[in-house]
This record gives structure tokens, C-alpha cells and sequence, in this order.
């Protein structure tokens, strides 16, 4: 039976100010600024809503908080669906499009020189590493029988360890966070802008084994289903 939350996100997605919309721009915002963009809440409520760009942003900001919506609406729209190779690359491509990655032609495959997670001292995979290290964690998802939110911290903690692509790779680490909470019918919780640095502290003492830190950083966020249970709860 389809989660009663699932179907009023799937049902109003052509609304304004429903459950999706809401989602969709709490979601974006706390993630895109995490990165650094400049949009304020009513900047990107106007985007989204009304695709009027207002303030002053760089195009990369412009180019990648558009692309995101257009990952967003993909991460639903493809709730049941595997994460493999190949959906793991059109995420990344469709963030990246038109943007400094995409001209370099960084958008869409897995990075080809080293590179680290910001604010931490851990230490990422290299290259030639990223494809084994993807498929075992993959393959240790996908054999899980009952994922609970200390496997998605899990899976987040070392899919952010690998940082398979050359940029982007803490968007589209929570946007997969945001699917694996949708499809398990686990709480919603929404990584804050104003919690970052104990989002990156967690990662950062988080170790192989020990993925505690990171369980109890995102349990301690407020619930997004207990928050508009009145859109959906009816």
C-alpha cells in the first residue's frame, strides 16, 4: 500500500504551495545554499513559482539552483527505481547542465583528479577507486532487508568518502538521502543551511564502522511529515 504522504506529494505536483512545492523549495534551499548560493527564500519561491530571477547571483547559481528544481522533480518522479552507474551520472549531468562543470566537461561522469570534502580532514577516494567503491556500496544497499535511518546516514557517510564527481557531490548525496527517506517511508528530515557546520562536523568524526555521529546530527532534525502533517494527513 503507497505511503499516504507518497500519493499527496505525486497528487500535487502541478500545485502551488502544496506538499510538493513546499518540499521541493525547502528542500532546495537549505541543500543549494549549504553550497554556497545566494538565493534567499523569496528569491527562489520566485524562480520556482514564477521563473523571475531577482537579486544578484553569479550564472553558476542562477544555472545550477534551475537544474536542481529539474533534479528534484527526477528524485520523485523516479521513486522505486534503483540507484546505479548510469541514474547516479543523469543526476549529476542535469545538475551540472549549462554551468562551468558542464563547459569543462565534468558534468555527468565521475571525476578524473582527486578531490575532498570541504570543512573536513577525511580522507576521499581516488579516482581509479570511485567505480569498486560505488559497487560495494550498491551492492550493500540493495541487500539491506529493512533500511532504517542508521543505513542512510551510513550510505550518505561513505557515499560523500567516495565524492565520485568533481564538484557537486554533497547535492547529490542529499538528494539520494531524500529518496532513500521517500521510498522507506522513514521520516522526513531536511539537512538545514543553518546546521551546516554540525552537518560537516558529524561527517568529519564519523570513521568507517561508526556512522553514529552523523545518525544522531540528522535524527535531531525537525521531522518535515510531523511539520505539514496538515497538507497530507486529512
Amino acid at each position: 500500500m503507497k505511503d499516504k504522504f507518497i500519493s499527496t506529494l505525486l497528487e500535487t505536483k502541478e500545485f502551488k504551495n502544496s506538499l510538493y512545492a513546499i518540499l521541493k523549495h525547502s528542500f532546495l534551499y537549505h541543500s543549494n545554499k549549504i553550497e554556497g548560493s545566494k538565493f534567499t527564500t523569496e528569491e527562489l519561491a520566485l524562480l520556482l513559482d514564477k521563473d523571475v530571477v531577482t537579486g544578484r547571483h553569479t550564472l553558476d547559481d542562477v544555472q545550477e539552483t534551475v537544474n536542481s528544481s529539474y533534479v528534484f522533480d527526477t528524485i520523485i518522479e523516479t521513486l522505486g527505481e534503483k540507484i546505479n552507474d548510469s541514474f547516479l551520472k543523469k543526476l549529476h549531468s542535469s545538475l551540472m547542465f549549462n554551468t562551468t562543470m558542464h563547459v569543462r566537461g565534468y558534468a555527468g561522469i565521475y571525476k578524473t583528479i582527486p578531490n575532498m570534502i570541504i570543512g573536513t580532514k577525511a580522507k576521499v577516494a581516488q579516482p581509479f577507486e570511485v567505480q569498486s567503491k560505488l559497487d560495494e556500496l550498491l551492492e550493500w544497499y540493495y541487500n539491506l532487508d529493512n533500511i532504517t535511518l542508521e543505513n542512510i546516514s551510513e550510505f550518505h557517510y561513505r557515499f560523500e568518502l567516495i565524492h565520485p564527481f568533481q564538484d557537486g557531490n554533497g547535492r547529490i548525496g542529499r538528494f539520494l538521502m531524500l529518496k532513500q527517506m521517500l521510498e522507506n517511508n522513514l521520516p522526513m528530515k531536511i539537512i538545514s543551511w543553518d546546521t551546516e557546520d554540525l552537518y560537516r562536523s558529524s561527517l568529519n568524526i564519523c570513521s568507517e564502522g561508526n556512522y553514529k555521529p552523523l545518525e544522531n546530527y540528522i535524527d535531531g532534525l525537525e521531522d518535515f511529515r510531523v511539520e505539514y502533517k496538515f497538507l497530507w494527513e486529512f
